[in-house]
């Protein structure tokens, strides 16, 4: 059960008592009597009491719906101080009751729609909420619950057509719009998330959170040039938040302006203080400037600054094997995968790594399949399995596996170079030179090929 079924009963028992009085000028005196006993016990948090005197009120007139509201109300308060399944049960049948003598009854109406919502019936209580709208078609509440449920059930054109119904006049319910903005976001429905934020940022232009969000959404949305400038507003606004520096330096670096993520790096710091992630993107950059040296220092820094970022201790694995020494890359791409939870990425690199040298292959061949169950069809996965099978001088088995990563990767010099070596350790020279002479035709500055080809 939910808590909002409780907040409801006060309107609902308000909405009974004036059914009542206009039911019938023949109202029964008893019944009358006993529901105004059992509207005290209610308004008194004595669900007990209160259900004692509707039931009894019933006794005298089963006639009357809201009596059978009422007493489903008070079941429904019971169940959530109690966890009843009992007590749900009989509020369904109060419900029913009051729907069968009248169906278009809108107290049992109302109930019955936050009941199935409370109870995850999300399409069930739609349908109720849409007769509550056929009744009264210009009710706000109504239209407001139906689009809390579409949303729910991710029926985004009907939410974003309530949404301008409600949202028509000249005072917006803001409350409303980041309640959109909230669940289009946690959907990855950036395109549906934007025109909403935009109208959040146009209602307070100094909040930088929902500027930088507004920058993020833009981002998404492959419009950078507005993103550029909402990401630069927001750091105007609050300079002291890395998040949006970050952002920008992720623009920066995905149009390969290395030098400034740098230079903004400094700058950040020098507002926000120093961030793992700033710091690691900082990092790459060095790494695409091939300052190696750099790279390391700050991807050092990074993982310093949070000893759980494991990219950063990712990219140390690299570097280090890179520089030949296997014991400290090992260290790092053991803290990578315990970290990251076994990512496929510092599985296979760890992997390739004893393949190259021709050590701990059993081990390795362990650490490329876990790799391959995640991501069967990675060709630098299934090349780095072709390998260790050709360290194991089991050739047909590693022409098979670099065979299928061509496959994915048609393109590749590096898997034709492999391939090549593979022919050339099976004694068949041809087929390896053709190989090798494909490779070199796909990147013509490879030295390892030309080294081959004795060129």
């Amino acid at each position: 059960m939910n808590r909002r079924l409780i907040a409801l009963v006060a309107v609902l028992t308000m909405n009974v008592v004036a059914a009542f009085a206009q039911s019938s000028e023949n109202a029964d005196p008893r019944a009358l009597d006993q529901f105004i006993k059992g509207n005290a016990a209610a308004q008194q948090g004595n669900p007990y009491q209160a259900i004692y005197y509707f039931e009894d009120a019933l006794r005298f007139d089963a006639t009357a719906p809201f009596l059978h509201v009422a007493l489903a109300e008070q079941y429904l308060i019971l169940a959530e101080e109690n966890k009843s399944a009992d007590a749900i049960s009989r509020a369904e049948a109060a419900l029913e009751s009051a729907l069968k003598l009248d169906p278009g009854h809108i107290p049992a109406l109302e109930l019955k729609s936050k009941l199935l919502s409370a109870q995850g019936k999300t399409d069930k209580a739609k349908e109720v909420v849409e007769k509550l709208l056929d009744k009264d078609p210009s009710n706000q509440g109504y239209r407001a619950e139906l689009l809390g449920l579409s949303l729910v059930t991710g029926e985004f054109d009907d939410v974003d057509s309530l949404y301008k119904l409600l949202n028509s006049s000249e005072d917006p319910d803001l409350d409303l719009t980041r309640r959109v903005v909230a669940l289009y976001l946690m959907t990855g429905e950036s395109g549906r998330a934007l025109p909403y934020m935009q109208e959040l940022a146009s209602a307070d232009s100094t909040d930088a959170a929902v500027t930088y969000t507004l920058a993020t959404l833009y981002l998404q949305t492959d419009d950078t040039a507005k993103a550029i400038a909402e990401v630069n507003r927001a750091i105007q606004l609050d300079s002291a938040d890395a998040r949006y520096w970050y952002l920008k330096l992720v623009i920066e670096f995905e149009h390969d302006h290395y030098e400034s993520v740098i230079s903004l790096a400094e700058k950040a710091r020098a507002s926000a203080g120093e961030d793992a992630k700033t710091t690691n993107l900082e990092a790459l950059s060095w790494l695409r400037l091939a300052d190696s040296t750099q790279a390391m220092a700050r991807f050092t820094r990074a993982f310093e600054l949070d000893s759980t970022f494991y990219p950063a201790a990712g990219s140390l694995a690299l570097l280090y094997d890179a520089m030949g020494n296997m014991a400290q890359s090992e260290k790092h791409y053991n803290t990578a995968i315990e970290l990251s939870d076994s990512a496929a990425i510092y599985l296979n690199n760890c992997a390739y790594m004893y393949a190259v040298r021709g050590l701990k292959l059993d081990e390795a061949m362990i650490l490329v399949d876990h790799a391959l169950e995640k991501e069967p069809d990675n060709p630098s996965y299934l090349d780095t399995k072709g390998w260790i099978y050709y360290q194991q001088r089991k050739y047909k088995d590693a022409l098979k596996w670099i065979k299928k990563a061509l496959k994915k990767d048609e393109g590749s010099a590096a898997l034709l170079e492999h391939i090549g070596d593979v022919y050339f350790a099976m004694g068949k020279t041809a087929h390896a030179q053709e190989q090798w002479e494909a490779g070199l035709a796909k990147d013509p500055n490879a030295l390892t090929l030309k080294e081959k080809l004795g060129r």
